[in-house]
């Protein structure tokens, strides 16, 4: 009895021992599957210049994607970038179809419930594309206008928050007689600005700029209500809840891109890039 109780003894002691290896998660983490992989997926939308942009080669190109090469170089791994439609990008991630969502994704309440979110690497304004000769100024000033956004942007949801008092907007623009024309990209809203069907288009700070400067008689304001406060929020890379030791490794990326001013380098270079962009 005493000889069937210690092997019974032994193996389960061989089990707890066996369990415990794979309770601590570091052997079938995800940083793991990324590195025995050889590769890691990164979502991104490239519409969005100078932070991605389809260059020449017809390959994605711009500031989020150098912060993908940089997290997969620091694991030694190769960058997978996969454009995809910009609202679908957090759902993409949350699923664990990707591995970094970056896109020039604002950190949002809302966002934050799906994903967690690395440090913030760059601190963006909204801005407004207008023609020249346009007299708004304001939120409050779309009244009677259509603003054209894209898509599941933060700019482009304010808007729509502000017309219809949801979200914990203010409602200005409520009963204002305002509209909020979502497109599946700024570009495209663009096109619609110049053909006279929308008034305005809402976006961030860097890809209103491109856009003015791409088109002639047109211009980038900062977006803003009549008080004066301005509307800002944050970039960072998303990454799938639950994977710490994932978020822990970008963050020490992102923090050294940071520190050593390689985003602004990053930013530079591909404003350059895309001042002929669409």
């Amino acid at each position: 009895m005493k000889k069937v109780l210690a092997l019974v003894l032994a193996a389960a002691l061989s089990v707890s021992v066996f369990a415990g290896c794979g309770g601590s998660g570091k052997s079938g983490s995800k940083l793991d599957q990324i590195k025995k992989s050889g590769e890691i997926v990164m979502y991104t939308n490239a519409e969005f210049p100078p932070y991605e942009y389809l260059g020449d080669d017809n390959n994605v190109a711009g500031v989020d994607v150098e912060i993908g090469q940089a997290i997969a170089d620091s694991l030694g791994v190769k960058l997978k970038v996969q454009n995809t439609n910009f609202e679908g990008i957090v759902a993409g991630i949350a699923s664990g179809k990707g591995d970094l969502g970056l896109s020039g994704i604002t950190i949002t309440a809302e966002r934050k419930k799906e994903v967690d979110f690395s440090v913030p690497y760059v601190e963006s304004v909204q801005y407004l594309v207008i023609p020249e000769d346009s007299d708004i100024e304001t939120m409050e000033d779309l009244a009677g206008k259509t603003c054209g956004g894209q898509t599941g942007t933060t700019g482009f949801m304010l808007v729509d928050d502000e017309i219809n008092g949801t979200n914990g907007a203010a409602g200005v623009l409520k009963g204002k007689d305002a509209t909020a024309k979502a497109y599946n990209s700024a570009p495209t809203a663009m096109l619609d600005l110049q053909a006279g069907r929308i008034q305005a288009v809402v976006i961030d700070e860097l890809v209103a700029i491109e856009l003015a400067k791409a088109n002639p008689g047109y211009k980038a304001i900062p977006f803003k209500y009549e008080d004066g406060n301005p509307v800002a929020e944050q970039f960072a890379v998303a990454v799938k809840k639950g994977n710490e030791d994932l978020l822990e490794a970008v963050n020490k990326v992102v923090q050294d891109l940071v520190d050593n001013g390689k985003i602004q380098e990053f930013i530079d270079k591909h404003a350059d890039s895309t001042g002929d962009a669409e």
